[in-house]
């Protein structure tokens, strides 16, 4: 089965490469979801607020309930539930509005991509991306499970500035990575300890060790002190995306090509292992 081997061969655990964003490509990675994706392009048009218009943030928690059923117009009560499934997704997207012959100014050097896999909105200034915050030295692993993601690309906006930032927030990506492993999500040392006692491979167990007292010394007295270390705190980065390597991304791998195999052979496979019960 050449087909097979070869791609048990690509199974080696290293992390995915990623194409940076670049302005005007047609493709790139997506500093949203990270996946190599098709990127639409928009010019972007402004129109002036009124005096009792004031910019506002606006998210799903803060927008309170809506009464569709007073909304007679089909269209505009779908593209309303539209709006908010995006809003839901991404703080930064669109409304559908008709502004009319009055939106006439065209901002120059400002453009938006929108990622096609997901649908993410980042804004470039000139030929740098502005919106979503990177860190040129931070990447984040495909297969970051969304919960994780925030909290991840917040660290790396903030590693400059504040590795011990930085190190909390990691802490905290683990945290929300346990219900992804299997665990509560409550206690990370007993989610590490129930994991030790499913087999959790002994490096894996570190990493996460790693993770949970450097990130929580960066908010706790201690004996570990962050404030000016950078380098330490760009290895954090590294652990996360390894144990997302070895928990997730392998296992998912590996179970796509079972999936490939005959079916009588997967059949054959779990008639043998039940009978171990």
């Amino acid at each position: 089965m050449p087909g097979y081997t070869l791609s048990i061969l690509k199974m080696e655990s290293v992390l995915p490469k990623t194409v940076p964003p670049q302005l005007g490509a047609e493709s790139f990675s997506c500093p949203h979801c990270g996946a190599f994706a098709h990127q639409y392009w928009f010019r972007v048009f402004v129109k002036g607020c009124k005096k009792d218009n004031a910019p506002v943030v606006i998210d799903v928690e803060t927008l309170g309930p809506i009464n569709f059923s007073a909304i007679e117009d089909d269209n505009r009560r779908a593209q309303i539930k539209e709006w908010i499934e995006r809003l839901k997704k991404h703080s930064v997207t669109y409304g559908t509005h008709q502004y009319g012959v009055d939106c006439n100014w065209e901002m120059t050097n400002v453009n938006i991509s929108c990622c096609l896999s997901c649908d993410g909105f980042a804004l470039w200034v000139g030929n740098k991306l502005k919106y979503p915050s990177q860190s040129a030295e931070v990447e984040r692993h495909e297969q970051m499970p969304d919960a994780v993601r925030l909290d991840f690309e917040e660290a790396a906006a903030i590693v400059d500035r504040s590795p011990r930032g930085a190190a909390a927030l990691l802490r905290l990506s683990i945290q929300k990575l346990m219900p992804f492993l299997g665990e509560k999500g409550d206690s990370i040392n007993d989610d590490i300890a129930a994991l030790v006692q499913k087999g959790l491979e002994a490096d894996i167990q570190r990493a996460m060790d790693i993770l949970r007292v450097v990130g929580n010394n960066a908010v706790h007295p201690g004996q570990i002190d962050l404030r000016d270390d950078k380098a330490t705190a760009l290895k954090l980065f590294d652990l996360l995306n390894l144990i997302i390597e070895r928990r997730i991304a392998i296992p998912n791998r590996i179970e796509t090509l079972f999936k490939d195999l005959p079916e009588a052979a997967r059949k054959a496979i779990e008639k043998r292992d039940a009978s171990k019960d």
